[in-house]
């Protein structure tokens, strides 16, 4: 294996670690709530649950950007073998968590914000390592390669947090760590030295500790909007809500001069004023907004609606979501590498252009589908989308890095992958909102009916809907019977036959399905209409240059 392609290889299982590790924790959290005795629908472990998801893309989107500023000081290589040795670190510590309850769930939050560090480190710099080693007309293939180590991660993550759960919730976690260690050793062998950086290492701490204040303050915010509040479905209507937004776009206001008057600001703004820069890093923000529609909406769809209406058993439902969606991951590995290629024959602003144009197109197909839908279909429309992703991503950013020389490249990269993965952050945030504030005025009366009609007591089915059903949801994501999971958090007896018939899989899809239809349909609307911004701003970036 030649220096290249041992760099590549690097970034590959980097890469397809990460993915990994994201999709088998969703599978697993009722396993490892279960291993740590919490109940995920008290206080506590509602918290848990959002925080477990949440702290590694949070603590990602706060650093990676400060940490690609550092890496073009310190060395690219060098940053990226930390990264992978953290993360590594991080994985053995989230697998070995001792205790339960509190103490336990508190040590895991932390440790996945420990992740994140290393999170940050790695992909503030793999993209920009590559863009340095190899020319410009081999760059599109090899980020195309590292597209499709990433879709393998996630689908691998699928199943093997589904089989390792139901064996010892703790192997999920401990999974990760072989290729860590691999990760680890093989970066300092052959990317260590790699970028070795300006050696200039004057740090502006004053402007990294704003930017991480600032939005620190603007993605808590956004998490919390999601959280029920004194009585409502949502937390829009908490004062502690918008103060949080307030002060991190206050924060964000007075970074920009401040930024602009430093020597060695951690923001580089100026990069901005590159055409082919700026366009592209927001095409590619509004698209991983889109994005939330293809995760989010399409999973809760599945897992709270159309397989349960098919019969299917709630604790089966987050792994046969995760293989109905297999169809999008597999067209948007394929598609990755042709997309890298296509940047050498059309550009990678056609290229990526298309690839935004075609996800939209996909979610407008969304919108038009029945309840009732044969697979065949659906699957050829996320397959679609998911080949709009692989077009996309790897022209893209090629196209980002390539307008910007080396020593500012892993700079660019963090502030790419910073708002990418606020786009993912605020994505999540709207689009539970859109879900939830689309069906708000129809989904208790219909539950309620539903319930009267099954024979539960006017007086239960009204204690059984105090709880917002925005928790219900939150129970079919995790695998849980959302009409049992109601019950019990309102103490609400009934007869054996009623409670059998409220518990089916059917009931409560059937309930909510005609008041979230709409909802649903906001959502793909939004999202396409996100989708086709991308590509016009992706078509708007202007001639192409490529710096070696």
């Amino acid at each position: 294996m030649d220096h290249r392609g041992a760099i590549l290889f690097n970034s590959v299982l980097g890469s397809f670690m990460a993915s990994m590790n994201i999709s088998a924790l969703v599978i697993a959290l009722p396993a490892v709530f279960r291993g740590i005795g919490i109940d995920p629908f008290s206080p506590l472990g509602f918290m848990s649950m959002l925080w477990l998801i949440l702290a590694y893309p949070f603590t990602v989107a706060v650093l990676v950007a400060i940490a690609g500023r550092l890496s073009d000081m310190y060395g690219k290589g060098r940053a990226f073998t930390l990264g992978a040795a953290v993360f590594t670190a991080a994985s053995l510590l989230l697998g070995l968590t001792p205790g339960t309850g509190a103490a336990a769930a508190l040590q895991m939050i932390a440790y996945r914000a420990l992740q994140g560090v290393g999170g940050a480190l790695m992909f503030s710099n793999s993209a920009a390592i590559i863009a340095d080693v190899f020319p410009p007309h081999e760059r599109g293939i090899a980020q195309g390669i590292v597209g499709i180590s990433f879709s393998a991660g996630s689908l691998t993550g699928l199943l093997a947090g589904g089989a390792l759960a139901v064996i010892d919730w703790r192997l999920t976690f401990l999974a990760n760590v072989p290729f860590g260690v691999l990760n680890a050793l093989w970066s300092y062998k052959v990317m260590y030295r790699v970028s070795p950086g300006t050696g200039k290492v004057v740090v502006d701490w004053v402007g990294a500790a704003v930017l991480a204040t600032a939005l620190f303050l603007l993605l808590m915010g956004l998490a919390l909007s999601t959280v029920p509040y004194d009585g409502h479905a949502l937390g829009w209507s908490a004062p502690y809500v918008w103060a949080l937004l307030a002060g991190g776009a206050a924060l964000i206001a007075a970074l920009i001069p401040l930024e602009r008057r430093a020597r060695t600001p951690m923001l580089r703004l100026d990069l901005f004023s590159n055409k082919q820069f700026s366009f592209g890093v927001f095409s590619a923000f509004l698209l991983f907004l889109a994005q939330g529609a293809n995760v989010f909406v399409l999973s809760i769809f599945l897992q709270a609606v159309y397989l349960p209406m098919g019969g299917m058993p709630y604790e089966l439902t987050p792994l046969w979501a995760g293989i109905y969606l297999i169809p999008n991951s597999v067209a948007s590995a394929v598609f990755a590498p042709i997309g890298g290629k296509l940047v050498n024959r059309l550009g990678a602003r056609s290229v990526a252009t298309a690839g935004a144009a075609l996800m939209g197109m996909g979610f407008e197909m969304l919108s038009a589908l029945p309840l009732s839908f044969h697979y065949a279909l659906f699957a050829a429309i996320v397959a679609l989308i998911g080949a709009g992703t692989g077009l996309f991503m790897s022209p893209n950013l090629v196209s980002i890095l390539s307008a910007v020389p080396s020593s500012t490249r892993a700079a660019a990269s963090g502030v790419r992958a910073m708002l990418q993965n606020i786009g993912t952050l605020l994505s999540f945030a709207v689009f539970i909102s859109l879900i939830v504030a689309g069906s708000a005025a129809a989904l208790g009366p219909s539950i309620y009916n539903a319930l009267v009609g099954a024979g539960v007591p006017p007086d239960s089915a009204r204690l059984l809907l105090s709880t917002p059903p925005v928790v219900a949801f939150f129970a079919a994501f995790l695998g849980y019977n959302p009409m049992a999971t109601l019950a019990s958090l309102n103490h609400v007896q009934l007869g054996g036959a009623v409670y059998a018939a409220i518990t089916r899989p059917q009931f409560f899809a059937d309930a909510v399905a005609p008041a979230l239809i709409d909802g649903f349909h906001y959502a793909y609307h939004l999202a396409a209409a996100f989708a086709f911004a991308a590509a016009l701003l992706s078509a708007l970036r202007g001639k192409e240059v490529f710096v070696e």
